[in-house]
């Protein structure tokens, strides 16, 4: 049976201890297109859960170990899972049960026996719903002006990329870019023009580093790179690639052609031990306001006097 849908590619997971109930309910999702994992009991789910995501749960009231209320209670206090959309199954028709379960943070109740028609329509109702909370987080995430993401969302990448880099023993560098004179630029060619400049810088910054490192727009005519596993001199070395490729923009107006310069500064956790990832950024900030006082058009780093001459072109 194939009742067609518009977007079935998100992950159920089906909580179930009957072995026969798990395994009909596994079939029938799967050839409806979901990708699908089970568990006989909440204490395995939640063990799943630790590795992999899932948009819509099906999670058994009844069950050994540990309840569907408890499931509930420990899902909705872990922010990775704060999107999953939750439908309790009870077999037992008591308002309380469907109360609790709601209160709990359930999103939805279904009594057994159902018909798989109506679950279907229940788990198609969770997707449209985790579609959209997925749509607003990303939302609030991207920069509407260049659509790179936003200062959030560096900073939340940020704090990830630097527990990973402490957790396996790598390095991860940031850079802070900023274009030089930009106020004179919106104040002689107009606001239109300075957004053509902060949107080709953006395009550079996503065309043209690697897959794995992650650019944003910082606010105003600021933008951050993150470079995950590059140390000092690398991360320096791609900063100074950088702010050539952006002295080479040609913008045209009608009173001639223009070109920008950019100041960027550096930091890396290969030179020095940070206790979080703010100290991080504001090294790198440090670093941006020497290269600014010292003349602009130039890359510093947090260890600048010391480590690298900066050599202008």
């Amino acid at each position: 049976m194939d009742l067609g849908d518009d977007s079935t590619t998100q992950t159920v997971l089906v909580i179930e201890d009957h072995p026969d109930q798990r395994e009909l309910l596994e079939i029938f999702l799967r050839k409806q297109g979901y990708r699908v994992i089970t568990a006989k009991d909440g204490v395995v789910a939640l063990e799943k859960l630790e590795e992999e995501r899932a948009d819509v749960i099906l999670c058994d009231i009844m069950m050994p170990r540990m309840d569907g209320f408890e499931v509930i209670r420990k899902l909705r206090v872990n922010p990775s899972h704060k999107n999953s959309y939750l439908i309790l199954i009870t077999a037992k028709f008591q308002e309380s049960d469907r109360v609790t379960g709601l209160e709990l943070g359930a999103d939805d109740c279904l009594i057994k026996p159902f018909s798989l028609i109506e679950l279907l329509a229940r788990i198609r109702a969770g997707s449209r719903v985790v579609r959209y909370k997925k749509q607003i987080e990303h939302e609030a995430l991207i920069d509407s002006l260049t659509g790179l993401p936003n200062r959030r969302a560096f900073e939340k990448t940020l704090e990830e990329e630097f527990d990973r880099a402490r957790r396996y023993g790598h390095p991860v560098s940031v850079l802070i870019l900023d274009v030089d004179d930009f106020k004179r630029i919106n104040d002689t060619y107009g606001h239109h023009l300075g957004d053509n400049v902060l949107r080709k810088i953006a395009e550079n910054l996503q065309t043209r580093t690697r897959r794995s490192d992650y650019p944003a727009r910082y606010g105003g005519d600021e933008f951050v790179l993150i470079l995950p596993e590059d140390n000092m001199k690398s991360a320096y070395q791609a900063a100074d690639k950088l702010r050539l490729q952006i002295k080479e923009f040609d913008f045209k107006t009608s009173t001639g052609a223009f070109s920008i310069t950019v100041s960027i500064g550096v930091s890396s956790t290969s030179e020095k031990s940070y206790s979080d990832c703010c100290p991080l950024v504001q090294e790198a900030d440090q670093a941006l306001y020497l290269a600014k006082t010292n003349g602009k058009d130039q890359v510093q780093t947090a260890l600048s006097r010391n480590y690298i001459q900066v050599v202008k072109r």
